[in-house]
């Protein structure tokens, strides 16, 4: 347990609530007890940085916005005091054809979704399941390029989502691996969801490079995450807290576990525990 805060950084979906929910009482009151004190809160996310996310902190109610947002699993970082996003550099058009054409066999052989996410590349193929409720929450519409591997790279992105069943997760792996293992990683979000991205950087890393900007030690640091994609944001945080209902693997990378789950305001009510000097207030 570190015993001095100057920043709190946390995943969003199963972390902080379910996709497109709203914050829990406790979690905004919480919050804005951290912003009072002038501690920085910032989320942590595989999401594209876009003016939805800058400006989630208001539309969750919290009556300001969140000091730092670091986006596509560590791929970009926008820093509020600056106003400035920083980004690493898009996959190239022929490297997503390479990885997809790759890809191609498991692809038609299960038909699990797949998509593009970053820039403007709005495609998918076998838009299904979660992608329908994506389009709802997000407002835009996904480009339906089932079959059509070249139209499905024609921009560049951040990265490619494989969104297969659980069962078929291992097989995915292995086989996008056994090619790209020496220039790119796949991280997984959700049992049986991968996420396929240039090696070089992850959630922790760029936390790591926002905390250098404003002069914070990584030890005055807590982090909060629920599954694979945040391991590294544990690691590298001072503090690592891991969801009572997250992953057995991240549960091993975090130096605590909430008591409570994300749907019962899991973070709000460990920082209330642990860090904020006043009883939680009731959910």
């Amino acid at each position: 347990m570190i015993t001095s805060i100057k920043a709190v950084v946390t995943d969003i979906d199963k972390t902080l609530t379910k996709k497109g929910g709203d914050l829990p009482a406790v979690t905004i009151q919480a919050f804005q007890k951290l912003h009072e004190q002038g501690i920085k809160v910032g989320l942590a996310t595989g999401r594209e940085i876009d003016s939805t996310i800058r400006n989630q902190g208001m539309k969750w109610g919290l009556g300001f916005e969140f000091d730092f947002v670091i986006g596509m699993n560590g791929g970009a970082l926008y820093n509020l005091r600056t106003d400035t996003t920083w980004e690493v550099p898009f996959m190239s058009s022929e490297h997503v054809y390479e990885i997809m054409i790759w890809m191609k066999p498991l692809i038609e052989k299960y038909k699990f979704a797949v998509n593009a996410e970053g820039g403007n590349n709005r495609s998918v193929m076998y838009l299904q399941g979660e992608l329908v409720t994506f389009e709802k929450r997000h407002g835009y519409a996904l480009i339906d390029k089932t079959g059509d591997y070249e139209g499905f790279c024609k921009e560049p992105t951040f990265k490619i989502l494989f969104r297969a069943k659980p069962e078929q997760e291992v097989e995915v792996r292995t086989r996008f691996l056994s090619k790209f293992n020496e220039t790119d990683q796949l991280i997984g979000t959700y049992p049986g969801t991968v996420e396929a991205m240039p090696k070089g950087f992850d959630k922790g890393t760029t936390l790591k490079k926002y905390a250098q900007e404003e002069g914070i030690d990584l030890s005055e640091i807590i982090a909060f995450g629920d599954s694979e994609n945040d391991n590294s944001l544990l690691k590298m945080a001072g503090w690592g807290v891991c969801l009572k209902d997250g992953s057995v693997d991240t549960k091993e990378c975090a130096d605590d576990i909430t008591e409570y789950s994300y749907l019962d305001a899991g973070v709000g009510r460990y920082l209330y525990d642990h860090y904020i000097n006043v009883r939680c207030p009731r959910s």
